[in-house]
């Protein structure tokens, strides 16, 4: 019994070390590179600012950073999700996607307890309204148009007056006044907690 407890501790003094990764130097980089037109340099869309002086803010106190917890993360939730997806981030346009190496690097972050200069954040409760929050799920039904003909499709997002529906696997903006008024207040209100969900 004892060699074998000889074996064990020798076995684990022999295992590399693990570092930890290094917020400004691994992490920061990769938000520079692919969130900083919405979320840095003054810019904080949707509540969220990634920059080095308001990171900390997010960390512990919101839902879009759970020290110790990446799968509670809103930001890994929508970094993760499929691009044709109207909350995946980046949105087109505004930065490319973060590739599977720069999501593994992020989550072993938070993982770690999301430090940022060698110090972790206190954890704290978030507040009900802080930061991002659960965006509404795809409503599938048959929405029925003022001339009462009805249309089988997925409510996917809202674009402004257009409410996107997904036929067939592609998606077709279709204007929110052509539908009846109890489609028009399915929608609209899928589009109020869209916005509270973004923060917007």
């Amino acid at each position: 019994m004892k060699n074998i407890l000889l074996l064990v501790a020798v076995a684990a003094m022999m295992l590399p070390e693990l570092e930890a990764v290094e917020f400004e130097s691994e992490v920061l980089p990769i938000f520079q590179a692919k969130c900083a037109k919405c979320h840095m340099e003054g810019s904080s869309k949707g509540g969220v600012a990634l920059d080095l002086d308001e990171i900390g803010k997010e960390i512990g106190s919101s839902k879009a950073i759970v020290p110790g917890d990446p799968e509670k993360s809103e930001l890994i939730e929508v970094v993760t999700l499929p691009e044709d997806d109207g909350d995946h981030m980046p949105p087109p346009g505004k930065g490319r996607p973060l590739t599977e190496k720069e999501i593994g690097t992020i989550k072993e972050w938070i993982q770690a307890g999301a430090a940022i200069g060698g110090e972790t954040p206190a954890m704290e409760k978030p507040e009900p309204d802080q930061g991002l929050s659960k965006r509404p799920d795809p409503i599938d039904g048959n929405w029925t148009n003022k001339e009462g003909k009805a249309i089988k499709a997925t409510l996917v997002r809202v674009d402004g007056e257009n409410a996107i529906l997904r036929m067939n696997g592609k998606d077709y903006p279709y204007p929110i006044g052509n539908l009846s008024s109890e489609s028009q207040a399915i929608v609209r209100k899928f589009a109020e907690e869209t916005a509270k969900a973004s923060g917007s």
